[in-house]
């Protein structure tokens, strides 16, 4: 049987855990940082060059 584990994440502008979170690049050269929704909007709404890497949840199979 393939049990579940639950892991948190504190996204790079809020700092706060986070059970969802969005890797994006601020600048395009900038390395991969995680971030949640609401900071992810701040984000896209203020960077021309922001790029968007894939989401990393929580629950992940083991």
């Amino acid at each position: 049987m393939k049990t579940r584990r639950i892991r948190t994440k504190p996204c790079h502008a809020c700092k706060r855990a986070h059970d969802a979170l969005f890797r994006a690049r601020p600048d395009g050269g900038d390395p991969w940082q995680f971030y949640c929704r609401a900071c992810l909007l701040k984000l896209k709404a203020s960077s021309r060059s922001y790029t968007y890497g894939g989401t990393w949840k929580s629950k992940k199979r083991t």
